[in-house]
């Protein structure tokens, strides 16, 4: 990915007309986002959050999405001041929706599942399609020590996102639940080839 980087600047460097080179701005910036996830997923979470302030330097109608990006990456190492600040400053742009999720991330860094639960619940409410959402919130339910509505939520989930780390976690509560997880994992296994691209799936993931 960082080799694509640089071959964009070198493609800009040479000079381009203002839509042409607009639009490589754009396909670098979401270049940049997905080195800045692959670093947080990673554990390097200052190095990501640079990156993501380096698009919003460019990308201005990013601004919001990106500090929303920022605050739940603070909240997720425990930099609690830092990200309720950076909250304060942005929070009468957000919805109602981007509001609840963060507010779920600034109680999941204090440590208060339960609260965190409602705020995502009230997200989901919101947005039937907000996996993030929707994932945090079954992950509260388990630190809560709800194993059953954890996994049911996780299963409502994956309906809408057959991420593998999802999957995984997924497969790893069946294990956790019951003696007939094996099935509960054959029936995934139906799920994902039901879906297109299928085979690129990484299928260790089921640990079938």
């Amino acid at each position: 990915l960082y080799g694509l980087v640089y071959h964009l600047d070198q493609v800009m460097h040479a000079g381009l007309p203002y839509l042409q080179e607009q639009r490589v701005v754009r396909y670098k910036s979401r270049v940049l986002v997905e080195i800045a996830g692959v670093l947080a997923s990673a554990g390097s979470v200052q190095p990501a959050i640079k990156i993501l302030r380096q698009v919003q330097t460019t990308q201005q109608e990013l601004h919001i999405p990106i500090t929303n990006a920022i605050i739940r990456l603070y909240f997720h190492v425990g930099n609690v001041t830092k990200g309720e600040q950076l909250l304060g400053e942005v929070e009468n742009q957000l919805s109602e929706e981007e509001r609840e999720v963060n507010e779920g991330f600034r109680c999941i860094a204090h440590g208060d599942y339960s609260e965190a639960y409602q705020h995502f619940s009230r997200a989901v409410n919101h947005n039937p399609n907000n996996t993030v959402a929707a994932i945090n919130g079954a992950v509260c339910l388990l630190y809560m020590g709800r194993l059953g509505d954890s996994i049911l939520q996780f299963e409502g989930a994956i309906k809408s996102s057959l991420h593998p780390t999802l999957v995984f976690n997924l497969v790893s509560l069946y294990e956790l639940k019951t003696a007939a997880s094996t099935t509960k994992k054959y029936q995934l296994l139906d799920l994902v080839t039901s879906k297109s691209g299928w085979e690129a799936f990484p299928f260790e993931f089921l640990r079938l």
